[in-house]
């Protein structure tokens, strides 16, 4: 980070402003406004991939589904990763108890790309959770 920075004047209800402190105070951050530049880098990343940005972002998408026995939904999750494998660079796949999985597929595209798989993904019935984290 550039070692000039600018102040600005942020108006926040007082609720929260009480759990911005928590966090602070949990997460041992050195002030509120570190708090706060880290919340907005976030903010900047996911506005930059979620609008189309044509440029590479890498990054992970999480998902968290039902262990369905019985069910086609371990098939259509590998369908959706080879139809999208030129996005989808490595694939983990946990056990995490008897009836639900999760599994963390590491991406490397456009922003329009990983959308479109984070879609698809939510779509399928049994999956309960996705998450996308990227960066530029």
């Amino acid at each position: 980070m550039a070692d000039e920075l600018e102040r600005i004047s942020l108006t926040l209800p007082p609720e929260m402003v009480e759990e911005l402190d928590r966090i602070v105070d949990d997460w041992d951050y050195a002030s509120r406004s570190k708090a706060i530049r880290d919340a907005l880098r976030e903010f900047f990343t996911t506005h930059s991939w979620e609008s189309d940005d044509p440029g590479r972002h890498y990054g992970t998408v999480t998902v968290l589904h039902e262990h369905e026995h019985g069910t086609d939904l371990h098939d259509r999750l590998n369908s959706i990763q080879h139809e999208m494998a030129d996005l989808i660079t490595s694939v983990q796949h946990i056990h995490l108890s008897h009836d639900q999985c999760m599994e963390t597929l590491v991406v490397d595209g456009s922003g329009t790309e990983i959308n479109e798989l984070a879609n698809r993904l939510r779509s399928l019935k049994g999956v309960q959770q996705v998450k996308v984290v990227v960066g530029n």
